[in-house]
């Protein structure tokens, strides 16, 4: 029996500091953050979205411990997706094919309970994997076009959706920018960094990835695919207000989407765990015509 309760309280040990490591990582993405964006102002467009938006303390501190807590979660589901031991939810055979991606270093575990609730409410989700987001977004974005025209041919779809988180909503833009044959009816971003975040620098400077590079402020690929160029579907963003990855936050506006601003102030993983994010997602997929299996 004391063998069992001493079991327990390592586990117990592990847990809080495991959760201790989790909130260390968040609270220091939010600081570096705020910190580099500290001299980026907002234009017109992004003003709209979060000029305005003023959470008290107490609204700021609830989004932080819940940031931290649906993050260890999400870190437990990519660790178990990579592991095998979850599997995707099942084709229902009809209906439009939600494509839903992930972000840098992410898998498709991080976007695991978001295709349970979409499953849940009767859409068609397909979970992808990049072979590595470590690689130029171009070589991602080809890469999804290869997969798009891989399920529209074995569905008998014309048109798919995109749900993508973080980078994945990036390499989606710029394949609606530069192929015209794309397939795509909509797209809805979950904390992408449209404009590139302050964040990706540091992953730069320590070549984590040519991804990174993209991904920072006034990079090549930053230049190719401007804010006011157009996409011939409809974008849109979810994003929180308390970033610890996106550098500024309102870095995710574009002059053409629309952007929900979740009424909590979380950061980068809890738009994946939401119930307004479900919620939100729904009545935009509906709106843009995605159809429900059946």
């Amino acid at each position: 029996m004391r063998q069992w309760s001493d079991i327990g309280l390592v586990m117990a040990a592990l847990l809080v500091l495991y959760l201790i490591v989790i909130s260390c990582g968040v609270t220091g993405g939010v600081i570096v953050a705020r910190y580099m964006a500290r001299n980026d102002p907002m234009d017109e467009a992004q003003a709209r979205v979060f000029g305005s938006f003023r959470p008290s303390l107490g609204a700021r501190l609830y989004g932080h411990v819940l940031e931290v807590l649906i993050a260890s979660f999400d870190l437990v589901l990519r660790a178990l997706w990579l592991l095998g031991l979850l599997r995707a939810p099942s084709d229902p055979g009809s209906g439009t094919p939600i494509v839903m991606l992930p972000g840098y270093t992410e898998n498709a575990g991080a976007l695991y309970w978001f295709a349970r609730k979409l499953r849940q409410r009767g859409f068609r989700p397909f979970l992808i994997d990049f072979p590595s987001t470590f690689w130029p977004i171009d070589k991602n974005v080809a890469f999804l076009r290869q997969k798009i025209a891989s399920i529209r041919r074995d569905t008998g779809c014309e048109r798919v959706a995109i749900v993508a988180h973080s980078m994945g909503g990036v390499v989606a833009r710029a394949l609606l920018l530069s192929d015209p044959d794309h397939g795509v009816l909509t797209l809805i971003a979950l904390a992408s960094p449209f404009r590139g975040t302050h964040i990706a620098r540091l992953g730069a400077f320590m070549h984590l990835g040519e991804s990174v590079i993209d991904m920072s402020p006034a990079s090549p690929f930053a230049h190719r695919f401007l804010p006011s160029a157009r996409a011939s579907a409809p974008i849109r963003v979810i994003i929180g207000e308390q970033e610890n990855i996106v550098s500024p936050p309102w870095s995710c506006v574009l002059p053409e989407c629309e952007v929900h601003l979740l009424s909590v102030p979380v950061g980068h993983d809890a738009p994946l765990h939401l119930r307004e994010s479900y919620e939100r997602l729904e009545s935009w997929l509906l709106q843009d015509g995605v159809l429900r299996a059946g």
